[in-house]
């Protein structure tokens, strides 16, 4: 067997060679989380095109949100580069992996709410769940295609089995006392003057448990809606309680998620063995999501302005 003897400048090319793949191969295996989502054309008269957002990657035990905020138009040319420039994602709903498609982020965002979103340049039969409604169509009450999770690793089981239920009827006076006790004081804009705001009073019965899903560990998650209810301010500034989400764990102790939601989906995209959560935002002037983990105990937020 022969000895071969490495020169000084070989081995340092070597061991700059193994860092650079060490690093490729973190960064490989970082979850990245994103949505492939039916995008409204900019103007009335431009059609619906398909996106990917970019939105949360996982580091360490937390997932981080991408950067989404821009003050001003410079930024939007400024913040792509602070984003991959190319994923190669698996879409999925309901734990099954419904496709697979690959998007390049461009060199400018160009409007405050595309900031995120990912040209696809590869992929066919981009898929789609349901028919175009306002559901998910945000701020603008565009007429859109739900989102779908995408995932840069094909993960998408959803070990916590979370499903459409009915709330038990002894604990629709919980939410009611737990809706009561976050809003103990509501308004209505005012039918003679729509400028002002007055006091809202409202019955237990008048808030409304409008969608109720339950995993298979026993925890339930609470859509409510109490109707023409505002937050108390003057009647521009004024928030419609609308969307408003509880969760009641095993021990049935309640607590406020937050408002201006739409469920996307459940599922366990890091493949840590517990499903996350992950809702779009419906607010004044918002967009984005939020991802909950950790039995709620955590949370991320992408959010961006429409203007």
């Amino acid at each position: 067997m022969s000895c071969t003897t490495w020169a000084p400048s070989n081995r340092i090319r070597i061991w700059m060679l193994l860092l650079v793949l060490a690093g490729t191969t973190a960064f490989g295996q970082n979850t990245i989380l994103g949505a492939l989502e039916d995008v409204p054309g900019n103007y009335t008269d431009t059609p619906n095109s398909r996106s990917v957002r970019l939105m949360f990657q996982k580091k360490g035990d937390d997932w981080q949100p991408f950067p989404s905020k821009c003050p001003a138009q410079d930024c939007l040319k400024k913040i792509s580069s602070e984003y991959p420039g190319e994923v190669v994602w698996t879409i999925g709903f309901d734990g099954r992996i419904l496709g697979r498609v690959t998007g390049k982020t461009p060199e400018d965002f160009v409007f405050y709410s595309h900031i995120g979103l990912q040209n696809i340049i590869g992929g066919h039969n981009i898929p789609t769940v349901g028919k175009r409604s306002t559901e998910y169509g945000g701020y603008i009450d565009a007429m859109v295609y739900r989102p779908l999770v995408a995932n840069s690793q094909p993960q998408f089981k959803d070990p916590e089995s979370w499903k459409p239920s009915q709330l038990p009827t002894d604990l629709t006076r919980l939410v009611r006392q737990g809706f009561r006790q976050k809003f103990p004081k509501l308004c209505k804009v005012s039918k003679r003057n729509g400028a002002k705001v007055e006091p809202f009073y409202y019955r237990d019965d008048d808030v409304r448990l409008d969608k109720t899903y339950i995993s298979r560990k026993h925890w339930m998650l609470i859509r409510v809606r109490l109707h023409d209810a505002i937050g108390c301010g003057d009647a521009e500034a004024g928030s419609e309680i609308d969307d408003m989400w509880f969760v009641i764990d095993p021990l049935k102790s309640i607590r406020y998620l937050g408002e201006g939601m739409r469920l996307v989906d459940a599922g366990d995209y890091d493949n840590d063995g517990k499903s996350e959560l992950l809702f779009s935002i419906n607010r004044d002037n918002k967009g984005g999501y939020e991802l909950f983990y950790h039995d709620f105990k955590s949370h991320a937020i992408f959010e961006f302005d429409y203007h």
